[in-house]
């Protein structure tokens, strides 16, 4: 069978993390982010949290509209918690997604070759890029 791909990209203001950061009552990072993510974002100092969860953001969401694109034009149906994907780095410093929880089954019923992740900071911004094979 011929493979097909689907590409997601998001862009994140890095300052609005920063705002985010400062609200010590908001549930965003416990909803968005795994418990490897927060911990990993803690031992960051302010700027390089927001930076480091911006960038993870953007990864979380390109992956949503990347996998969401297979499927043009008809109604979306995959849904997932965003604390159920997470992004890690080899040891090389290069991005990569681990998959938890229902988001597991789901990647594994799609039958997908491969994910390609990339993520960049510039100035107040952070994108990503996704690109996946089917």
């Amino acid at each position: 069978m011929k493979s097909s791909y689907s590409i997601g990209m998001d862009m994140v203001y890095i300052p609005e993390f920063e705002s985010y950061l400062k609200d010590p009552g908001t549930a965003f990072f416990d909803q968005t982010f795994t418990d490897w993510e927060k911990n990993t974002a803690d031992l960051k100092q302010t700027k390089q949290r927001a930076t480091f969860y911006s960038g993870r953001y953007a990864a979380k969401e390109a992956f949503l509209k990347a996998l969401d694109g297979r499927w043009l034009h008809t109604k979306p149906t995959i849904k997932f918690k965003y604390s159920e994907l997470e992004i890690r780095n080899d040891d090389f410093g290069r991005p990569y997604f681990r998959y938890y929880g229902s988001l597991l089954k789901t990647i594994s019923d799609l039958q997908m070759e491969s994910v390609k992740l990339s993520i960049t900071h510039v100035h107040e911004y952070a994108a990503s890029q996704v690109l996946i094979e089917f």
